[in-house]
């Protein structure tokens, strides 16, 4: 009995036994198999060089430059004590922390360990020259991202960063992986699928130990697209300057074709923080700053846009035969309405008005009185009619969009009826009313190019690959015609000249609100602005257009806190259309 249990135990043993080494060959066996070939070979990864991006004049604003990195072999380091203390003379860095380094970083005895970056062209040739005497030492040239301009093109090329697990899970399908740097923000996001290389690699075979046996394959990474933008470099960097004390942005337009001269928002950061390991400390100050430094306000800074948007209002109500070019309107500094008083900038008013004259001066009363006839309904006609409540469209990420507000949206949003006294001050560019100041850009485009609004961009050409041109041997380029959001309106040209007639007042007479902006020789157009906010200065704004008669460029400032547009944000109008006709931009 006991002898017949003894052998149904070890038949039962045995058949688990086989049953297991069917289920390890037959069906798990590829999954080992899989396995263990991962563990005989590595991949060793080779980052490609990114793109440039150059400027109008193809000058870089960002370029991949050779930089050379010192890394340690571990399975050919012999003696490393004595290794660490010889590279110490050349690093200044201590023995004992190389040597630390070396352990933090170490990853397998196959892969290089980095020690140090961005090496001095002449230490690493030193180092080079002395391989034979620093056994498994290495210097490995890399591509390190580089901004010649710096800050001053932070804004518009924004950053690079690590890909993020979100990041990954939708762009694995194209060919990212985990290593990969990718555009955070601005033209290094906008253009990534074309800026972005093609990694390489090293296919190795190991032993058991992780020691190199042989390589087994080779793919050499293949460098990005070079892509050509309408910035001008020399222009940007001369603004950041005039920028550098103050918070806000600055907006440069070829009228006639809509590219984007000038993008600059302040203040701003080097995008070459975000691509350098030692300068962490920098980003992360960056990231805290309550100045928002990586806030692009060119495109995303809503904010109401004070008198300027009385370009819009005297043109809708001479449309709309609401004022004729000479009706005039009394102001002694004060409209009365009810139990409420709503004031002009100017103590004690400007008199009679006609709208030529309202505009020169920037008359509030004025143009209180053209919003009571208008309605709300005709001053929000006016705002969306030019696009106020729309993105622009300019091929940057995350552009962020106005608000035109009217009685419906009082009612959802504040849950208060819509009054008169909110149509008044609508009607001079606050209330509700938010735009960005590329929106007030298009709205002084329309103006200047009587309904025309090409879509604003700044991509102009992208390089074409040796093997589809011509001759391998030179560059390539295919000019791109940016398909963003064209824009045409109908406009009454009759209505338009006055309000052109008014705006060139504001700049080219003594008393005008813009004065500050005249540039000898150039006729310019313009509207200043001084928008209300509940807390801190008023914000600045000087949008216009110029020449005059004949317009090439479009032109806005937007200062936040800057306190009123006629002084700071005029002023500093004025010198960036001195350097647009140094510079051949006014013809």
């Amino acid at each position: 009995m006991r002898l017949n249990l003894l052998r149904r135990a070890v038949f039962a043993g045995l058949a688990v036994l086989w049953l297991g080494l069917a289920f390890t060959q037959a069906i798990a066996g590829r999954r080992y198999r899989e396995q263990s070939e991962r563990n005989r070979t590595r991949l060793v990864h080779l980052p490609a060089a990114r793109g440039s991006i150059l400027d109008r004049n193809g000058r870089p604003l960002a370029e991949d430059r050779l930089s050379f990195e010192l890394a340690a072999l571990p399975q050919e380091l012999a003696r490393p004590e004595a290794t660490w203390v010889a590279l110490s003379r050349f690093l200044r860095v201590s023995p004992e922390g190389l040597a630390e380094r070396y352990r933090k970083r170490f990853q397998a005895r196959f892969a290089p360990v980095t020690l140090a970056r961005n090496l001095p062209r002449e230490i690493a040739f030193h180092l080079e020259e002395e391989r034979g005497e620093l056994p498994g030492i290495l210097v490995r040239p890399i591509p390190q991202r580089t901004y010649p301009s710096g800050a001053a093109v932070g804004a518009a090329l924004g950053t690079l960063g690590l890909i993020g697990p979100e990041e990954l899970t939708r762009l694995k399908p194209y060919g990212y992986t985990i290593r990969d740097r990718i555009g955070k923000d601005g033209l290094e996001l906008q253009y990534d699928s074309l800026l972005r290389g093609e990694s390489g690699g090293l296919h190795l075979e190991v032993n058991a130990q992780g020691k190199l046996v042989q390589q087994l394959g080779y793919l050499p990474p293949r460098r990005g697209r070079r892509i050509r933008v309408s910035l001008d470099a020399r222009l940007q960097e001369l603004c950041h300057q005039l920028l550098r004390e103050y918070r806000g942005a600055v907006l440069v337009s070829d009228i006639r074709s809509g590219e984007i001269l000038l993008l600059d928002s302040s203040p701003s950061v080097d995008p070459g923080a975000f691509v350098d390991p030692d300068r962490q400390e920098e980003v992360l100050s960056s990231l805290r700053d309550p100045k928002r430094p990586l806030f692009n306000r060119a495109i995303r800074a809503v904010v109401p846009p004070g008198s300027t948007f009385k370009a819009a209002v005297a043109y809708e109500a001479l449309r709309e035969g609401k004022i004729s070019p000479s009706a005039a309107f009394e102001c002694g500094g004060q409209l009365q309405m009810g139990r409420s008083t709503f004031d002009c900038w100017r103590e004690g008013g400007h008199g009679p008005q006609t709208v030529r004259e309202a505009l020169q001066h920037s008359c509030n009363v004025f143009f209180y009185n053209v919003g009571r006839r208008l309605g709300v309904t005709g001053v929000a006609r006016a705002a969306r009619e030019f696009s106020l409540d729309r993105p622009s469209g300019i091929d940057l990420p995350r552009e962020s969009r106005g608000l035109v507000p009217d009685p419906a949206w009082m009612r959802k949003a504040l849950r208060q009826p819509w009054r008169e006294g909110d149509t008044v001050s609508f009607a001079i560019g606050q209330s509700a009313l938010q735009v960005t100041p590329i929106e007030m850009l298009m709205l002084f485009t329309a103006i200047a190019g009587d309904g025309a609004v090409p879509a604003p961009h700044l991509l102009l050409g992208v390089e074409q690959p040796a093997s589809e041109g011509k001759d391998p041997g030179q560059p390539h380029w295919v000019s791109v015609s940016y398909r963003g959001r064209e824009n045409r309106i109908r406009m009454d040209r009759s209505a338009l000249a006055f309000v052109k007639e008014g705006l060139e007042r504001v700049v080219e007479s003594d008393s005008g609100t813009g004065r500050l902006a005249q540039v000898p020789g150039v006729r310019v157009a313009g509207k200043t602005g001084t928008s209300q906010v509940p807390h801190g200065e008023p914000h600045a704004w000087f949008c216009g257009y110029a020449p005059a008669d004949s317009p090439r460029v479009g032109l806005v400032v937007f200062l936040e806190h800057g306190g009123k547009g006629g002084l700071q944000a005029a002023r500093l109008a004025g010198h960036l259309l001195a350097y647009l006709k140094e510079m051949g931009y006014l013809g």
